[in-house]
């Protein structure tokens, strides 16, 4: 049985990423649909936002932890499976939802907050060259293009500072 689950597993994946290719092709964004977040520490306050990798697209930027969501995933399940791939964190979090972008081509990227109970030292992949915990709202430059919606949407800055300043609200 385990054979199957295997089998499955590398199926998806493997057509996944064809997909991924092929609408990268068409609209110019990895995938049908992208998910990220931002980390919030409880006990700091600090938000840890990535700093892409030159092998990227977008290389060199700051901006959320995430990626392309897989055919079979909703966009908080491949923010989980991302922050593991990317941040090597597989702890507990709360994930706030913030902006969704869409794109003319269909494409559309969920924006999260994702509460973590304290700061931790995120283990890179070679998506992301560096990290930083910040003080809100002192964001690095240059940011993702993505990135810079986010921090411009007042809904999504009104949830982040609501969970940064209200201790009620996690």
């Amino acid at each position: 049985m385990g054979m199957k689950i295997s089998k499955y597993r590398d199926f998806v994946v493997e057509n996944s990423d064809s997909d991924h290719r092929n609408q990268l092709i068409n609209t110019g964004f990895w995938g049908r649909r992208g998910a990220g977040c931002l980390f919030l520490a409880k006990d700091t306050k600090r938000k840890c936002i990535a700093h892409r990798s030159p092998l990227v697209l977008e290389p060199n930027t700051w901006g959320t932890w995430g990626g392309a969501i897989d055919l079979h995933e909703s966009p908080e399940e491949a923010i989980r499976r991302e922050v593991i791939e990317e941040a090597g964190y597989r702890g507990d979090m709360q994930l706030v939802p913030l902006l969704i972008l869409k794109h003319t081509s269909g494409f559309e990227y969920h924006n999260f907050l994702a509460v973590v109970d304290s700061e931790f030292e995120p283990h890179l992949d070679w998506e992301t060259q560096g990290f930083s915990w910040i003080e809100y709202p002192q964001w690095p430059q240059p940011l993702h293009p993505g990135m810079k919606s986010l921090i411009q949407d007042a809904d999504s800055i009104n949830t982040i500072e609501r969970y940064t300043l209200d201790n009620s609200s996690m």
